[in-house]
């Protein structure tokens, strides 16, 4: 392993350091070489290393509906949630669909060699997807 990719393998580990974690103590996500982490009851961030580059965080907000109709109602009303908040989001965050699972998440990657740097990005991510998460289901359990 070269200095730079072991380097970026270490932001993972710091992250599961962080939470007094190792690789082994968490479940690693089916569909990708990744590892999830349940925080709360619906609510599990997932951490996937990302080769020469750091760590991609993310979290799922809800799973996509069957109807194309009802995807559209959920994607506008989370885009419409996300460019109001977008002005106090850390640089980086995004939000993405995910085909391995159907559904909507929330990301960053995380590229630092800082360790207490990788900790408050993530702590700061953890966050953010939570409150998100909230607000996305207050806002459609208000309109419903």
């Amino acid at each position: 392993m070269t200095d730079l990719s072991k380097s970026h393998h270490d932001v993972l580990n710091k992250i599961l350091e962080s939470l007094g974690m190792r690789t082994h103590d968490i479940e690693q996500c089916a569909e990708t070489d990744g590892y999830r982490i349940d925080f709360e009851q619906n609510f599990t961030v997932e951490l996937q290393q990302i080769p020469e580059s750091g760590c991609r965080v993310s979290a799922r907000i809800f799973s996509l509906g069957k109807s194309l109709q009802v995807q559209d109602d959920q994607l506008r009303k989370a885009m419409s949630i996300f460019s109001e908040v977008s002005s106090d989001l850390p640089e980086g965050v995004s939000l993405a669909v995910s085909d391995h699972d159907n559904c909507l998440r929330i990301c960053i990657e995380i590229t630092t060699n800082n360790a207490n740097l990788i900790v408050s990005q993530f702590n700061t991510f953890v966050q953010i997807a939570f409150a998100y998460k909230q607000t996305y289901f207050k806002h459609k359990n208000d309109r419903s």
